[in-house]
This record gives structure tokens, sequence and C-alpha cells, in this order.
């Protein structure tokens, strides 16, 4: 029987079998990728996070200050303005520092992003010459701080 079943079948007739048997097992297998695709997705909910707004919280950070000044191409320097750099807040935002070993205060605009955190991770805020005179004298280097945004 096998015989008379090759016979029958020329080479157009087996080329179209195969073809028409490779169609099929790809049809097969892109309904299966579908409903795989399908079922991830029906799976794969996330429930959202709600991330409470902190707009006119404030915060208070605790650490280290240190003090620093520069000078830009321009000409303008730190020296004489009560400017910070921290990595804390926004550019150009008011921020109160207080020195928590003797309460002294100051008032500072933040014109610039830093301490670099790899270098000094206990430090939260350099400012100006001019700033930290107000808080304690440039011969102790460093201070211990609270920062807020105003």
């Amino acid at each position: 029987m096998k015989k008379f079943l090759l016979q029958t079948i020329n080479k157009e007739d087996c080329i179209i079998l195969i073809l028409l048997s490779v169609l099929i097992s790809v049809s097969i297998i892109i309904s299966l990728m579908i409903f795989t695709i399908a079922e991830i997705e029906k799976n794969s909910y996330v429930e959202p996070v709600f991330i409470p707004k902190t707009i006119n919280k404030i915060e208070e950070i605790f650490g280290v200050g240190s003090f620093y000044d520069y000078t830009l191409k321009s000409g303008w320097s730190s020296v004489g303005h009560f400017v910070c750099a921290t990595r804390d807040f926004e550019r150009y935002s008011m921020i109160k520092v207080t020195n928590i070993d003797n309460g002294k205060v100051v008032i500072c605009k933040k014109t610039d992003y830093g301490p670099d955190e790899s270098i000094h991770p206990d430090r939260i805020i350099d400012l100006s010459s001019t700033a930290f005179k107000e808080l304690a004298p440039l011969s102790v280097g460093l201070i211990n701080v609270k920062i807020e945004k105003l």
C-alpha cells in the first residue's frame, strides 16, 4: 500500500503538502504566542503607588556643613553673598541653615549642587564663606547643621 501511495503523489503535490504542513505549524505557533502574551498582560496588573506631594512641606535635614567659595568666568564671586550648594533641594531655593551647636541661623540661596556624596557622604551643605561666618568662625571648618527649605 505504501508503494501505491508514493506512486500516486507527484512532486508538485508533495511540495504543496509540505508547504501546507509548514503553514499549519506556523499558524499554531503564532496562536500560542498570542494566547501567551494575552495571559501575561492579563496577569501583569500593577497596583498604582500613591506618592504624596511634598509641596509646602517643611523638610528638615540634619548633617554636616562646610564652606567654600568660587568665582565665575564673568568675575562674580560667592564671597560676600549668602549662597550655598546642597544636593537636597532645587536650585535657587531659599534655605534656612541652623548651627545645631550654638543655635545661630542664616538664610541663603542655593546656587549650586554639592557637596559630592561620593567624597563627603556626611556633608549635606556647602556654604559660602560669608554665610558660614554667620554661623561659626571659618577656622572651625565643619559644623553640625539643620537645613530647611523655605
